[in-house]
């Protein structure tokens, strides 16, 4: 289970922020099920929040690492997308879940990447949810953001890299970026 929020410390990253979809999350909680929710079990859920619900199949490529009421000592970038339109679905999950993973790891200062793949939802459509950790220093920096410090040519590829393969499936008019503070429950 975990939490995060978005706070004074999350606020550091704000620079990163964007949100063409308005949707301008403050903050999210994810549970990791053993089994999918029933219908009537999400019906309770959504009877039960005023919030947005994506239940989705979840990718760990590079694993989050906390214990238990800890808090990351840097920020969550939670980016909500849609696909580009013109593309089919399994082009989609091939360019995002295959192509782009070792691109987005390699290109960027990243503690821990997740990609859920949105099964069913309650709130905004979305086709994806990417979570990335980064070091609080990855804030205040592009050059450490995207893992070139020091390296004005290593960050111009990183950045040229990363867009390109971002832009083979994601609609960037349809996705909302936002820093928060990420603690695990339990």
């Amino acid at each position: 289970l975990f939490r995060s929020r978005l706070d004074a410390h999350s606020a550091q990253a704000t620079r990163w922020s964007r949100d063409p979809m308005k949707l301008a999350p403050l903050g999210r909680v994810a549970v990791d099920l053993s089994e999918r929710p029933t219908e009537a079990d999400l019906a309770r859920l959504c009877n039960n929040t005023d919030a947005a619900l994506y239940l989705s199949e979840t990718h760990w490529p590079l694993p989050l690492r906390l214990n238990p009421g800890d808090t990351h000592p840097g920020t969550l970038q939670w980016c909500g997308f849609r696909k580009r339109q013109d593309i089919d679905h399994n082009i989609f999950i091939k360019q995002w879940l295959e192509n782009h993973t070792s691109v987005a790891i390699d290109t960027q200062q990243t503690d821990s990447y997740s990609q859920h793949r949105v099964l069913w939802h309650r709130g905004p459509a979305l086709d994806g949810i990417a979570e990335e950790t980064f070091p609080l220093i990855a804030a205040q920096s592009e050059a450490e953001f995207f893992n070139a410090a020091g390296d004005p040519d290593k960050l111009k590829r990183h950045i040229e890299t990363l867009v390109a393969s971002s832009a083979r499936f994601l609609d960037f008019e349809a996705m909302s970026v936002v820093h928060l503070t990420e603690q695990r429950v339990r």
